[in-house]
């Protein structure tokens, strides 16, 4: 029910933002497909769908930290489909981020069904494919994809569940959820990737990792595990130790420029 209602939402949302900036871009990108677009609104939809069920199986700050795969994906993808080369700083920014995910891992609870495993490989691999299709797709955003991706999520939840009726008490949460954070976060994030290597922006998306547990721990009083906390430590070296790197590189360059 939740995927249902946020893939109307992200859809109603993106497709109107779209239509502001551009209605002739809106159309082109719904009349004119290529095999990456189509491989970006299956990877998004799938994606999407995968992670409400390992929110529900595994617990949010569990689930959130397996996103920390999605830049391993993305690099794989990358390489694979375009050849598109990682250097040595993001590797290795990479490996400590999956082994934050593997230690967090190893608070997956006993007895928990195969599509919570599943869910644990779809949403980081489907992800990162997406944000590098998103990469080599020709068009200055996907936001008419992204919205035509959820949809399709909504469409087939339609066929597989008998309701889609929401409780009273919880239809502002889901409102507040579907057509302001979802869409706004994934509008920015949609672009991100014409502008950063794709593995790069699936290791930017950890931030999420370390701030979700926390929230939903204030709003909702889910206590990580502590092998939560474990591995999202090791996520944080890894974040902090590429963005400084990076930042180096940067000012290595502009006092090269002027030196």
């Amino acid at each position: 029910v939740v995927s249902f209602w946020r893939g109307v939402g992200i859809c109603f949302i993106l497709w109107v933002a779209a239509l502001a900036r551009s209605p002739a871009e809106f159309v082109y990108q719904l009349t004119h497909h290529t095999a990456v677009s189509v491989g970006i609104v299956l990877s998004f939809g799938m994606s999407s769908i995968s992670f409400v069920f390992g929110v529900t199986l595994l617990g949010a700050p569990t689930m959130l930290v397996f996103v920390a795969v999605t830049p391993l994906a993305s690099a794989f993808a990358s390489w694979i489909l375009f050849r598109e080369s990682t250097d040595i700083a993001l590797w290795i920014a990479i490996v400590i981020g999956f082994i934050g995910a593997s230690i967090s891992g190893s608070a997956i609870p006993d007895g928990t069904p195969l599509a919570g495993y599943l869910a644990c490989f779809f949403v980081p691999g489907l992800t990162g494919l997406g944000i590098s299709l998103t990469r080599h797709y020709p068009r200055d955003h996907i936001w008419p994809l992204y919205g035509s991706a959820n949809l399709v999520m909504a469409c087939v939840i339609w066929f597989v569940i008998d309701s889609v009726s929401v409780p009273q008490e919880s239809v502002w949460l889901l409102t507040v959820n579907a057509c302001i954070v979802c869409s706004l976060s994934f509008m920015l994030i949609t672009i991100a990737p014409k502008y950063l290597p794709a593995p790069e922006v699936g290791l930017y998306l950890l931030l999420e990792t370390l701030i979700g547990p926390i929230i939903v721990w204030i709003l909702v009083g889910e206590v990580p595990r502590q092998n939560d906390f474990i591995g999202g430590a090791v996520l944080l070296v890894a974040l902090v130790g590429l963005f400084t790197y990076r930042m180096r590189q940067v000012n290595a360059a502009i006092d090269q420029r002027h030196g």
